[in-house]
């Protein structure tokens, strides 16, 4: 190809990524478009460094796996080159290799305008450096001693000011590594999470040679020692970094977790960020692909791991992620990596599902290939594989069907049709530090309880964590201490209610009541989730039967999120989240990035239902990032479209803060003659929007009691909702006096009714004939889910 033609797909792409356009696709052939991408201005350096086998700390296992899922997404999705990516794992990544490979690799080469980026993923703690304590990442040859309490990290102001030295600021620093280590010093939690933080009782020195090493650094760059500590404190660090331990202006750091999936482990924030770059639009920016990452990690670890953004280039609201559009335009689900038996066999890397997804993915699974000269193909007629067998992030598959074709390294390949098991379980781990009778007490009552499943090992994937909550008295307050309500207990504990009455005799007012056993439910980052403990003592066996209630809504908000697909459908919808009061600003917008969309030229925007009203101006985009905070009192909206040529059905289910599942507009039975109306009422025609609740009415969505996350699944299809409408009705209470908002007593029936009915609507386009009874097969075709997270505050 010669520079002319790349120079002309160069700017064809930037415009394209300008223009927010996200239906044409440019002509490649195979491989050879990337490697034209790679070989042109600007280039592309990374450095990535993954270590899981320290010598004298819990061994980590999911940051060699980061490291992998960046060098693919580098060379797949932003045309970096093979050679341009240097990576140190385990023994590798000593200090001094460390910077050694930063200098020769980046700073000797790097040139103004050239794209870097740099991750580390492995243990990080902290550090006095020069009477400074500091952020400090654990390189593989750093150890705490006794006898030697000067540590070998590396400290941040290190790493600033190599980042200092390059000669461009178009740097991407990507820290998936946690600082703050828990006081008992174990690093893994009670579930299948593990902090990322250097276990350690206290604090250590910076040993000489890496003051060595920054003396130089301070030499070659001309700054003085006070000026490198101001700038670092202020947060001018080179570029943007991500960091999975975000920590705001004078707060500590968070935390940064790992987690175990079916067949791998990574870093909550590299999966993450790597899956949602992989079908990221050519139109996301930093700041939307930033957002979209927090909801997906927060999702997984609740308010227990919350990224940070900063950066001198952090706050440029056109910056694209990594500077850089990726390609294909309109994203992938996975690519070849390899091929057998002349091209009809071959082997996917498929780190463009979620990972949620990734668990439940079956065999028989179908993807489209992209031709090696179509980069954006909704041919129903193109190449379709089957997934033959799955291990992790790997995948065999075998042409199936469709056009004639052979399979080629580097190939993309897209979603068509999902299949899930129908039998599926929530993982539930026992906190290993309840005693072993108590143990094998929840071990009995879990068996006799379909779809619970009860583990005991810490390194399999789970879902939620049954375990022993403290109860504590608060002691007497201050005259000028702030409300009770207003002082959040320890993890792990529950305020006792009803004070007023004298505690029992010899129980220390603020001391731990030993004698009650209290059971409830937390998150695997280990946050309790509401409404799971009693004010009471009780054995295992009661509180295993007490909490079932809320086990089920965990499986159904489980099951609801397998049918996740705004990166996968072929459904032309979306939806925004607004505030309404005190006053009106969109906070979340979510769409189908590969949706067929209508011809029209101005699809359901110009709906009269959804115009503002007179003096209102539209909601304005909400600034910042991660994920938006509501307050109490407030109240919201949703607004749906259907962009696309065909009517669709919608259904909005959720978990509030609560943990409770709530359904608006729940419908009548198919049976009474209000379900067609009602049926009608769900129903969007193509060019059609309305608003969630209705402006037409009285009726107002009040954010409420407890603080929390809230989730919200928008659900779009080509078929009626007959069994979950049906469900609805079977189970469905309203919630107080708020019209149009079900409170369903059967959350899972309804999860289940809402898979079957999509089930049903996929048979329609015929795509896998006949499938197995014991399995939801899924089209892209047929449905879309649109996924809204944010804080209660």
């Amino acid at each position: 190809m010669g520079l002319k033609r790349r120079a002309f797909l160069q700017q064809v792409g930037l415009l394209l990524t300008t223009l927010g356009i996200g239906e044409v696709g440019l002509r490649r052939s195979g491989d050879r478009y990337r490697h034209a991408l790679a070989q042109s201005a600007p280039r592309k350096l990374a450095l990535l460094i993954g270590i899981n086998h320290y010598s004298q700390i819990p061994t980590l296992s999911g940051c060699v796996t980061d490291v992998e899922l960046q060098r693919e997404l580098l060379i797949h999705r932003f045309g970096f080159r093979d050679r341009d990516i240097l990576t140190l794992t385990d023994q590798q990544a000593t200090r001094q290799n460390i910077e050694s490979a930063f200098m020769g690799h980046l700073t000797d080469q790097v040139q103004p305008g050239d794209v870097v980026v740099f991750h580390f993923s492995g243990y990080g703690s902290r550090v006095v450096t020069r009477g400074d304590m500091q952020n400090s990442l654990v390189p593989v040859d750093s150890e705490i001693r006794p006898d030697a309490p000067q540590v070998n990290d590396l400290p941040e102001e290190t790493l600033w000011l190599l980042l200092r030295s390059l000669r461009s600021d178009r740097v991407t620093t990507v820290l998936d590594t946690s600082y703050i280590s828990p006081e008992n010093g174990d690093t893994l939690l009670r579930s299948n999470l593990r902090l990322r933080a250097r276990p350690t009782s206290g604090l250590a020195e910076s040993n000489p040679a890496v003051l060595m090493f920054q003396e130089q650094l301070l030499s070659q760059l001309n700054i003085s020692k006070s000026q490198t500590r101001i700038e670092r404190q202020s947060g001018q660090i080179p570029g943007v970094v991500l960091a999975a331990a975000g920590e705001a202006h004078g707060t500590p750091p968070g935390k940064a977790f790992e987690a175990r999936w079916s067949g791998f482990s990574s870093g909550l924030l590299t999966y993450a960020l790597t899956q949602y770059l992989w079908e990221a639009t050519p139109a996301n920016t930093l700041q939307m692909s930033f957002r979209g990452v927090s909801s997906l990690v927060e999702q997984l670890a609740g308010q227990e791991e919350q990224p940070g953004l900063s950066g001198q280039k952090s706050q440029e609201r056109s910056l694209l992620t990594y500077y850089l559009p990726p390609e294909p335009l309109l994203g992938a689900d996975g690519v070849v990596t390899a091929v057998e038996e002349g091209g009809k066999v071959g082997r996917l890397w498929l780190a463009g599902l979620p990972a949620i997804v990734l668990e439940s993915y079956s065999p028989n699974s179908l993807l489209t290939l992209l031709p090696g000269d179509q980069v954006d193909s909704k041919d129903t007629a193109s190449t379709r594989l089957q997934i033959s067998a799955r291990n992790g992030l790997i995948a065999k598959v075998r042409i199936c069907c469709g056009q004639e074709s052979q399979l080629e390294v580097g190939q993309y390949v897209r979603e068509a049709v999902r299949v899930l098991p129908r039998q599926i379980n929530l993982m539930v781990a026992l906190d290993p530090t309840m005693e072993r009778i108590e143990r094998v007490d929840a071990t009995s009552a879990f068996s006799g309880i379909a779809q619970i499943k009860a583990v005991t090992a810490a390194d399999q994937p789970t879902d939620c964590l049954f375990g022993k909550v403290k109860p504590i008295i608060p002691s007497p307050l201050p005259a000028e201490s702030p409300p009770a309500s207003a002082i959040a207990p320890p993890p792990g504990t529950v305020s006792v209610e009803g004070t007023a009455t004298p505690p029992p005799l010899g129980t220390e007012v603020g001391k731990p009541l030993l004698p009650q056993n209290h059971y409830g439910l937390f998150s695997p980052g280990y946050s309790l989730i509401p409404n799971t403990v009693s004010a009471r003592g009780e054995v295992v066996k009661v509180a295993v039967q007490r909490v079932l209630p809320q086990l089920h809504t965990l499986l159904a908000a489980k099951l609801l999120r397998l049918t996740a697909n705004s990166g996968s459908s072929y459904l032309g919808v979306r939806a925004t989240l607004e505030m309404v009061v005190p006053e009106e600003q969109m906070l979340i917008q979510q769409e189908t990035v590969r949706g067929v969309r209508s011809p029209s030229p101005e699809p359901a925007a110009q709906a009269q239902s959804v115009k503002p009203e007179p003096n209102k101006t539209e909601p304005a985009k909400m600034l910042g990032t991660g994920l938006p905070r509501l307050s109490i009192g407030n109240r919201i909206r949703y607004r749906l479209y259907n962009d696309s040529d065909r009517p669709v059905y919608f259904m909005v289910l959720g978990l509030d803060s609560s943990g409770t599942a709530i359904a608006l507009y729940p419908g009548q039975s198919q049976e009474t003659p209000e379900a067609k109306s009602e049926l009608h009422q769900n129903l969007l025609a193509p060019g059609e929007a309305v608003t969630v609740p209705q402006v037409s009415t009285a009726f107002e969505w009040v954010i409420r009691e407890p603080v929390g996350i809230n989730e919200t699944q928008i659900i779009f299809s080509t078929a009626p909702f007959t069994q979950t409408l049906m469900a609805l009705k079977a189970g469905g209470r309203s919630m107080g006096n708020i019209p149009r908002i079900s409170v369903p007593t059967n959350p899972l029936e309804v999860a289940q009714a809402v898979l079957q009915d999509l089930h049903q609507a996929s048979l329609g386009f015929s795509t896998l004939s006949a499938p197995p009874a014991d399995v939801f097969a899924l089209d892209m075709r047929a449905w879309a889910t649109l996924s809204f997270i944010y804080q209660v505050v």
